[in-house]
């Protein structure tokens, strides 16, 4: 590590230790917080299928989507409605240690005048946790997902055909947390991989070189400061191999990564709990023409129950995301259209939930992100703005409505801004 890097580390920790709060201690026993869209609310909330120590809970969700800009352009934007029904599960543990879940769900859309923007998405995963001793237990974990990516999504091709890709992702953890000092050790793995598109005029867009496998490990000491304060440190580290060793432009897109960050985590009185930190990160990429980044990072996330009726969730976060992208600006084409390391991205987002009454509750939702492509100098500013309201039947029937706002600007390419709205009507049944 080179001196000024260690100089910028040590920085970000000591401004982490000094944003730690001294309060007096409180009994943190039975006080849990929750939002209140996830309450259990009796009489409205659904009891599931008992079978031996499990509890099955089969739901379908089906709903009217409207998209004023299915393709996400900026210009002859096209609006379609789709029908989209979702039957999902959930098979739930109900064991007084250790635990073991398994959920699944197939979200169908068919568009009614677009049908080539149909799809249907699958997602499996299972998880588990093994209590070895009091605050001592082993976590695992794996899932598997095959959908599309979003028009909107920060690769997709817009004159292209919908891209499909699937995902396989495994974790393992062990944490010990008895006394004032924690101790948390977690690896992850994913594997993920493209299907081609086809181009507006025929021909195949190679996704192949997008594919590609994520490992990464993290090692996180806390230590308790009282009941409701826990001083933390946290090293993540990561390495990102494609499968191709060149993309399609000869680029070498492998990397190796790391931040450690320092910060707190709180739980006052049944009120609020969340954890904010600060530090450092570095990417180094293999390619001599791909730029290395190396910034501060930061991130809180924050639930308040503020009033009994009204909760209110809070996240920010900044973090080094993949891309493949070649500038398209028209002074960088000389320059055989140069391209992106990845994305670092900063996202701020907010919701706020209230329950108008027992069965009648309302949201409304903001978030910005703020894309840095590395090494092309362009920035994209996305923001999202919704509002929904869910009106409980009983409790194996709910109606849904939603609506909202996505908009992206950048600074490189007039064609990729886009703006959309949304609105939903939904019906879920659940068991």
């Amino acid at each position: 590590m080179r001196k000024n890097e260690m100089k910028n580390v040590a920085l970000a920790l000591l401004a982490s230790t000094i944003l730690v709060p001294a309060v007096s201690a409180q009994d943190r026993a039975d006080d849990s917080i929750s939002s209140v869209y996830d309450r259990y609310r009796e009489g409205f909330s659904a009891p599931g299928i008992r079978s031996g120590s499990f509890l099955f809970l089969p739901t379908l969700d089906t709903g009217l989507n409207f998209d004023s800009n299915i393709f996400a352009t900026d210009a002859d934007r096209v609006d379609d409605i789709a029908v989209v029904v979702t039957p999902g599960f959930a098979l739930t543990s109900d064991w007084n240690n250790n635990f073991l879940s398994i959920t699944g769900d197939v979200e169908i859309a068919q568009f009614f005048d677009n049908g080539d923007e149909s799809y249907e998405d699958y997602n499996l995963a299972i998880d588990g946790r093994l209590d070895f001793s009091h605050g001592s237990s082993f976590t695992w974990g794996a899932s598997f997902e095959d959908s599309h990516e979003d028009r909107g999504s920060i690769d997709q091709v817009g004159d292209a055909t919908q891209t499909r890709y699937s995902s396989v992702k495994a974790f393992a953890g062990f944490k010990r947390d008895d006394g004032i000092v924690s101790f948390e050790l977690k690896g992850a793995f994913e594997d993920r991989n493209f299907d081609d598109a086809i181009a507006s005029g025929g021909g195949v867009i190679n996704n192949d070189d997008r594919d590609r496998k994520l490992t990464s490990a993290s090692v996180r000491f806390g230590y308790d400061l009282n009941d409701d304060y826990e001083a933390f440190v946290k090293l993540n580290t990561q390495a990102v191999k494609y499968d191709d060793r060149f993309d399609d432009n000869n680029v070498v897109r492998d990397s190796d990564g790391w931040d450690i960050v320092g910060g707190a985590a709180f739980h006052v009185g049944g009120k609020s709990e969340g954890e904010f930190y600060i530090g450092y990160l570095k990417r180094d990429y293999d390619s001599a023409s791909l730029g290395d980044v190396s910034a501060f990072t930061f991130g809180a996330s924050l639930l308040i129950d503020a009033t009994g009726l009204t909760s209110v969730k809070f996240s920010l976060d900044r973090s080094v995301l993949e891309s493949t992208t070649l500038s398209s600006n028209p002074v960088a084409r000389f320059a055989l259209l140069r391209p992106a390391s990845g994305i670092l991205d900063t996202r701020l987002a907010v919701r706020i939930e209230h329950e108008l009454q027992r069965n009648l509750l309302l949201n409304a939702r903001a978030s910005y992100n703020n894309n840095d492509y590395i090494n092309l100098g362009r920035v994209d500013v996305l923001t999202k703005f919704g509002v929904g309201a869910k009106y409980l039947l009983n409790r194996n029937f709910s109606l849904d409505f939603d609506y909202e706002y996505d908009r992206r600007e950048t600074s490189d390419r007039v064609d990729a801004d886009y703006k959309r709205h949304t609105f939903l009507v939904g019906l879920k049944a659940q068991w």
